[in-house]
């Protein structure tokens, strides 16, 4: 693999992890879910890891979420709650512009 490729992938890892240690109360607490995710990540969507896209990840974990830790289902049930209220949100402005 070439070195841009592997600092991609790092990079990729480190946003994936910022992502979901964002999604705590406190940012600056340790985010026992952010290391247990990015390794189950790694295992269960290797195609999505590869593909450098926070989102596709995101999906392929909600999808396999019965497959993870107890700590990584709890982020990513949260990352499926904020997706489902953006989308409802998004639904209701496309509903009020429409009318």
């Amino acid at each position: 693999m070439k070195r841009h490729g592997i600092d991609g992938i790092a990079l990729f890892i480190g946003a994936f992890a910022a992502s979901i240690a964002m999604t705590s109360p406190a940012f600056a607490a340790p985010d026992p879910g952010k290391k247990a995710c990015v390794q189950e990540a790694r295992k269960l969507c290797p195609a999505e890891m590869k593909s450098l896209s926070r989102k596709k990840v995101e999906a392929c974990m909600i999808r396999n979420i019965e497959k993870t830790s107890p700590t990584c289902k709890t982020a990513m049930l949260k990352i499926k709650a904020e997706r489902e209220a953006l989308a409802r949100r998004q639904t209701r402005g496309q509903t009020a512009t429409s009318n």
